[in-house]
């Protein structure tokens, strides 16, 4: 699903104790990736739509820049630019020769998934945050529902591996039963990234559509 573009990257998260509170770890959790000012990751996606009783997979590489930049480059198994900057939000198809705009206002830009990982919001102020359940030792799992009901999800699932301190995985669930699991690999910190990760470069004869909300899934 392409509105989940926002967010991936909750790398570099350093997990409590168990013995700590969820709310020392939440502070642990934000005082960390407060201190991460770029990241790349690997990804692979599986969105399970229930409407249509099927499942896409799809794959690629995610990049974050603070303050407010992600770009989700979507291989497999097509080609799409998904890319957050300036408030705009983009995505490119080349097989369609399209690209979809929408621009995500400063009041909004906490109602979609993730998008406080790249430096908009915080934890505590954008989520209602509990604790799962985790049949694995190393695995610390949080439950969290955005506090706006305009959001465009109903909950966020991550898993963190308390030895890496990075997240796993996760799943986002949307308000008809949608699933959209990502899993990260191949992570990478960086004190910044090129300034060119985040332009799109569009051939001369792409369409670009304009929309008042963005609603477009991948």
């Amino acid at each position: 699903m392409a509105w989940i573009l926002v967010g991936v990257g909750l790398c570099g998260w350093v997990v409590a104790s168990r013995a700590d509170s969820l709310d020392d770890l939440l502070d642990r959790i934000q005082q960390t990736y407060d201190q991460t000012q770029a990241l790349s990751a690997d990804f692979v996606q599986v969105a399970t739509l229930t409407t249509l009783n099927r499942e896409q997979a799809s794959a690629g590489r995610v990049y974050i820049q603070k303050p407010y930049a992600i770009r989700w480059e979507y291989t497999q198994p097509d080609a799409q630019t998904i890319l957050y900057k300036d408030n705009t939000l983009r995505i490119y198809t080349p097989k369609r020769k399209q690209v979809l705009q929408s621009v995500i206002k400063a009041d909004d830009r906490s109602n979609v998934a993730l998008l406080f990982l790249a430096g908009i919001g915080t934890l505590k102020d954008a989520f209602t945050v509990t604790s799962l359940a985790s049949t694995e030792s190393q695995i610390t799992r949080l439950r969290l529902v955005p506090r706006s009901p305009q959001a465009g999800f109903t909950e966020l699932h991550l898993a963190v591996n308390q030895q890496s301190a990075f997240i796993e995985s996760l799943t986002i669930h949307d308000h008809i039963g949608n699933r959209t699991h990502i899993r990260f690999a191949a992570l990478q910190t960086h004190p910044t990234l090129p300034a060119d990760t985040f332009d799109l470069r569009l051939p001369a004869d792409t369409e670009v559509i304009t929309q008042p909300t963005f609603s477009q899934g991948r």
